[in-house]
């Protein structure tokens, strides 16, 4: 799956998001990092009952979840429980405080500017304070536009740190503290919607990027506050892959501090990770001591967790899962509801790419059975699943229904086999191949790729179905694909879609340009009239439409189960998954 979130997204094999998200539960003011609501000192550990084994199906590639290479869902899944922000999403996608790491209120209206301070007892496992020199490698990294002195493929010059997408930090004028210093403002030069949740939710810190590059952190600072290149060059060297491992090739644990309630103890190539609570955590003490993560494929994991390989699982819903899991019976505990994620088909449309050619997008989403996949794959877990007509609000959303009506003339809704074969055949692409890239393994994306291939072979397309371990690495490599089958996983933040639809930025490597959507995008994220915004959504959605950017399908039903005796296993509804409070996970008996 592929997340997008802070105006970012992952290109992560599970799942992705869009714009307007349900709410519900949790607290703003509560802290994130309240674990078991215990009165312990921090770094004590309270976790009894053995280690809690959790299954992901992806293994684990980057600590720098910020990163271009580093910012997939399977790292996120790690990062969860190692390191910290000033926030992070509820279950339902709400903000939640972390005020064990710091607190943030916004002090002036204009220009808009957020202070951040950060709690004093906040240290990193190598005992470092958490501070401003943290944030400030933050903002260089996302905000300041350094670039180098090369050119890229798209005839810009190519960034210093390679990050997904730079919205909302790119408004941040740059800030002004001194080494170590606890507070800090970021100052905008424009109203930014989203202000709540710019700053990352796993914060990196700086004294190691600074240390690898061979300077001091004061060193550091003063290199940012100077704007000074040639002393960041090494820094940004660091940053953009240093973290980077591959599978068990674990760095040395000096290098990756946690600043969460776990640090990274161990890894076993293809088999598993194992989190240790973290003894210099400055908030409350993990309810378990030691997490395991271990890396099964999607259609292993409910097996898995009736052998008791694994307490809990959270696997993509297919047609047999929930019925798998239903006659467990009371061998387990399910829980399921809606995702902030939604499938979909996105087009590579890079100069002399086939589907370069809007004639054949056009062919390609008319012969698509998006009503028989969501009834055949879909509506067997979740009776009330409908196919998705936008990709910026949910079937859910209030808006849905009025912006659909807008935006979109309902076209694609049942596949028209004859006109997308005079399309094809009028373009003389008769027998043309479509590589429909998708991650494995995954049988619901088999079975999609399927689907298609019967309905749009009779149109005169040949459908290739192109399974891929690592669905990240592959939608960057546009010489592999026509069109690419994945999800977006939903985070809360408004503006998230720009860094997806604007010309040339991070997470849009399909060629897609159109001036309109740049431009609306652009006052959308200085927009805080939601009335406005619905405008402006609208507005881009009609445009995708009209481009075919790309073809929704649906919004992903969520399924979490988990042992009887495992309690705090939520479901996640955001893109957070469900090890975003693993540190609330006990085991009763």
């Amino acid at each position: 799956m592929t997340t997008k979130r802070r105006g970012m997204a992952f290109f992560a094999v599970l799942t992705a998001g869009a714009l307007a998200l349900s709410a519900c539960g949790g607290d703003d003011d509560d802290s994130n990092g309240s674990g078991s609501g215990d009165t312990e000192s921090p770094g004590d550990s309270s976790g009894g009952g053995g280690p809690i084994t959790v299954a992901s199906d992806a293994e684990f590639t980057s600590y720098n979840g910020n990163s271009e290479t580093g910012n997939g869902t399977w790292n996120a899944f790690v990062l969860n429980g190692v390191l910290d922000g000033f926030w992070d999403y509820g279950p339902q996608g709400e903000v939640v405080r972390n005020e064990a790491f710091g607190t943030y209120d916004v002090t002036s209206e204009d220009p808009l500017t957020v202070h951040y301070t950060f709690a004093e007892d906040a240290v990193w496992s190598d005992g470092e304070p958490i501070d401003c020199d943290d944030l400030l490698l933050e903002w260089a990294t996302q905000g300041a536009g350094y670039e180098t002195a090369e050119i890229g493929e798209d005839g810009n010059p190519i960034p210093l740190f390679r990050v997904p997408g730079t919205t909302g930090y790119d408004l941040v004028a740059k800030p002004t503290c001194q080494p170590g210093d606890k507070e800090v403002d970021y100052v905008y030069s424009e109203p930014f919607a989203d202000w709540q949740q710019l700053t990352n939710t796993n914060m990196l810190p700086a004294h190691i990027v600074a240390e690898q590059a061979g300077i001091t952190a004061e060193d550091l600072v003063t290199a940012i506050q100077n704007d000074d290149l040639a002393a960041l060059a090494p820094v940004a060297e660091f940053w953009n892959t240093g973290w980077d491992m591959g599978p068990g090739a674990l760095l040395d644990p000096a290098q990756i501090p946690s600043s969460g309630p776990y640090t990274i103890d161990s890894w076993e190539a293809g088999q598993s990770l194992t989190l240790v609570a973290n003894e210099s955590y400055y908030g409350d003490a993990p309810a378990t001591d030691t997490i395991v993560i271990r890396f099964i494929p999607q259609d292993q994991q409910v097996q898995a967790l009736a052998n008791g390989e694994v307490d809990v699982i959270a696997p993509q819903v297919n047609v047999d899962l929930v019925a798998s899991l239903e006659a467990l019976g009371d061998q387990i505990t399910m829980i399921t509801g809606d995702e902030m994620t939604w499938e979909h088909l996105d087009f590579n449309q890079t100069p002399g790419a086939v589907m370069a050619d809007p004639t054949l997008r056009q062919a390609f989403a008319m012969c698509v059975p998006r009503q028989q996949i969501v009834e055949n794959l879909i509506a067997p877990a979740n009776p009330e699943a409908v196919v998705m007509n936008l990709r910026e609000f949910f079937p859910w959303d209030p808006e849905y229904d009025q912006v659909v009506g807008e935006a979109y003339g309902g076209e694609y809704d049942e596949p028209d086999i004859d006109g997308a074969a005079a399309l094809i055949d009028a373009a003389g692409a008769t027998g043309t191949q479509i590589r429909i890239l998708r991650s494995d393994p995954n049988p619901r994306r088999a079975d999609t790729v399927a689907a298609i291939k019967a309905s749009c072979d009779q149109a005169g397309f040949e459908i290739i179905d192109t399974p891929t371990p690592d669905l990240g690495a592959g939608i960057t490599d546009v010489t592999s694909y026509e069109v690419a089958l994945f999800a977006w996983a939903g985070s809360g933040v408004l503006t998230s879609g720009a860094s997806l639809y604007r010309t040339a930025e991070g997470q849009n490597p399909y060629g897609y340009s159109n001036p309109d959507v740049d431009a609306a995008w652009d006052e959308l994220v200085v927009t805080t009239d939601e009335a406005r915004q619905v405008e402006l959504l609208t507005e881009i959605e009609t445009n995708l439409w009209a481009d075919l950017f790309s073809i929704p399908l649906y919004a992903h039903p969520g399924v979490t189960a988990h042992a009887p005796d495992i309690e705090g296993v939520q479901q996640n509804a955001a893109q957070t998954q469900v090890s975003f409070n693993v540190e609330e996970w006990a085991r009763t008996s």
